[in-house]
């Protein structure tokens, strides 16, 4: 047994267990399924990843995706049937950015809108619901502001991809905007979302004290503000590879989620 983050309630563990599990092949799966649909793009932008280098079939690489989707699902449902209900509305989200006929990858504000929901959004209310009700407005605001961080923090990835982006018709907000135009509009979402946590606080939606929340918030805050300093001096500085930026992204979004368990696991 362990106490719930959420309520400090006694919860079986193996239930966090298996929605580890679910997540891990969920997240395998958008990835089998993204390289595969992006594999001409991929031959321009990374030609050393598995597909375009020869060293993985097409094919193989739609069969892992859909092995690792359906053992998701199934590991999410035996952990909580709300949870699995998360986990395939994420993965179906992660599926239509990727596949035709909507690919909402090649539009901006679909490709980040599908992002935020699916990598944002529906995290934490997926894993609030391994311990507790989300029928609350809590877990919801929580997802609120990691979906307002990722729906603009998403596009990082986009800077190292511009050339075969434009090439296959991709419009993302570097191919649109340019990279300093784009880096402009992105980098706010990088911090400001983060100071929503002691607002939460404030309004009393969101159960920890003030003082813990301020703290979570200002370690993500300046981080946010690096990655965003990052982005704005040199927004085309990725030569071929990932920006500097979108590293920082995935390492915050784990702050986010690490910090906001600790918060709730040591303040309640």
């Amino acid at each position: 047994m362990i106490a719930s983050a959420a309520t400090g309630a006694a919860i079986e563990s193996y239930p966090l267990g298996f929605g580890i599990v679910a997540a891990l092949l969920a997240t395998a799966a958008s990835n089998a399924w993204n390289q595969f649909y992006d594999l001409e793009i991929d031959r321009v932008n990374k030609p050393d990843r598995p597909l375009p280098a020869g060293a993985l079939q097409p094919r193989s690489a739609m069969m892992i995706g859909w092995f690792c989707a359906i053992w998701a699902l199934i590991f999410a449902v035996v952990a909580a049937p709300m949870y699995g209900a998360f986990v395939f509305a994420g993965t179906a989200l992660t599926w239509i950015y990727s596949a035709p006929p909507l690919r909402t990858k090649s539009r901006p504000l679909g490709a980040l809108l599908t992002i935020a929901v699916a990598r944002g959004l529906l995290v934490p209310v997926a894993g609030w619901s391994l311990v507790a009700d989300v029928a609350t407005l809590e877990p919801w605001y929580l997802g609120a502001v990691v979906g307002l961080f990722v729906f603009g923090a998403a596009a990082t990835k986009d800077f190292g991809d511009v050339e075969g982006d434009r090439a296959h018709g991709i419009r993302t907000l570097p191919v649109l905007l340019g990279t300093q135009r784009a880096a402009r509009f992105i980098a706010p979402s990088l911090f400001l979302p983060f100071l929503l946590y002691p607002v939460g606080g404030y309004i009393e939606v969101l159960q920890p004290p003030i003082v813990a929340l301020w703290i979570l918030a200002g370690a993500l805050f300046l981080s946010g503000t690096l990655a965003a300093w990052l982005l704005l001096v040199k927004p085309a500085g990725a030569g071929g590879r990932n920006h500097p930026a979108w590293a920082l992204m995935y390492l915050l979004m784990l702050g986010m989620h690490a910090g906001t368990a600790v918060v709730y696991r040591v303040t309640l």
